[in-house]
């Protein structure tokens, strides 16, 4: 940052092109409010800065909104986009998210001609899924001329994520070529709809067919399936799996772990993944260690996990209750209990859920 300072310095000294440097030096600024600050300094901006810029908002995913007002300020300084521009735009919609913007552009790559560009009706499949509408997802991706495997995966993603299971397994098994994004779309579709079965004969599948190896995504996927169904040896078999390939350093995997045998009654295996994880421990990580610990009947342990986890400055949430309110139910504590439910609202604006009601009820 401080050579780009320097760099910026010397342009305003010498009258050099700046765009130059922002060329090259652009994508590279941590601080995307300073690399603004250098756009503007430019009277005529070309549609390769703005695409640059724009990518910038894009991947970092702090202010998408920030890309439709470049791409507005585009068109007031009659610098039109170029196809490239769609792509980053369309990527920028599903983050806000916003369908009136998504379809805005939509109008307007048809308007300058860019129907037929295989990367930004990638991107458009892509948004329409991530914004919810699937039937206009799947529209866009039916009249695409050619489709690789991103835009396979988009629309695979959009109907897992939707709940559409059979949609997208109809889709997945008609792909020419997966990769490990196409799998771990079904494998994760799967567990978070509560087809746990499913999830596990996929993954079973993906590694006896062994098109492509399973990544940290995968594993992190099927462990809660693992969980789940009890299906305790084959979580250790993908534990085997992930130790091996140097996967548990990954912080979803550890935590996908640590819950997998929380759930399956093996709390000393739970107690080691989370030690393992150390300092890097999440909210995540503790309210699946203190839930553990409480239904398995050592409240104790449980309540002084919390404390702890309140001592490094870890800010509960729902969910951490449930696991705080039930290790009280296992250990009769009726008065700390209704501390701790009062404790909710009053120090931590967590409203009650039914759930945390029938901890009091059979508290």
């Amino acid at each position: 940052m401080n050579q780009l300072k320097q760099i910026h310095a010397h342009t305003l000294r010498n009258n050099t092109d700046q765009s130059k440097f922002l060329i090259v030096k652009l994508l590279q600024i941590p601080n995307i409010q300073y690399a603004h600050q250098l756009f503007d300094l430019i009277p005529q901006p070309t549609v390769f800065l703005y695409n640059k810029l724009i990518q910038a908002y894009a991947s970092h995913g702090s202010s998408p909104t920030q890309c439709l007002s470049l791409f507005s300020q585009m068109r007031l300084q009659a610098c039109p986009p170029n196809q490239h521009s769609f792509t980053f735009l369309f990527a920028a919609c599903a983050a806000i998210p916003s369908l009136r913007d998504g379809r805005k552009i939509h109008a307007q790559l048809f308007k300058l001609g860019f129907e037929f560009d295989h990367f930004a009706l990638t991107a458009l499949v892509d948004m329409y899924a991530k914004v919810g509408v699937m039937e206009w997802s799947r529209q866009v991706f039916d009249e695409m001329p050619e489709r690789d495997v991103p835009a396979w995966n988009s629309i695979i993603t959009g109907y897992a994520r939707g709940g559409e299971m059979e949609k997208a397994r109809d889709l997945f098994e008609s792909m020419a070529s997966r990769n490990v994004i196409s799998w771990t779309a079904m494998i994760s579709g799967y567990s978070q709809n509560g087809r746990y079965e499913n999830a596990l004969e996929l993954y079973a599948r993906m590694e006896r067919e062994k098109e492509v190896e399973p990544n940290e995504w995968t594993v992190a996927s099927v462990l809660p399936a693992c969980g789940n169904l009890g299906a305790l040896e084959v979580g250790k078999s993908v534990e085997m799996y992930a130790r091996k390939k140097g996967l548990t350093r990954n912080l979803f995997v550890s935590n996908a772990l640590l819950e997998m045998y929380a759930k399956c009654g093996r709390i000393d295996m739970a107690k080691r993944a989370f030690d393992e994880i150390g300092g890097n421990r999440n909210l995540c990580s503790f309210n699946s260690m203190i839930m553990g610990l409480a239904v398995h009947g050592r409240w104790m342990e449980g309540l002084e996990l919390f404390d702890k986890m309140l001592s490094r400055g870890t800010v509960p949430d729902d969910i951490t209750f449930v696991g705080v309110l039930l290790a009280c139910t296992h250990g009769g504590l009726v008065k700390q209990g209704w501390q701790f439910f009062k404790s909710m609202q009053k120090n931590f604006s967590i409203t009650p859920k039914l759930e945390h009601y029938g901890c009091m009820v059979d508290l």
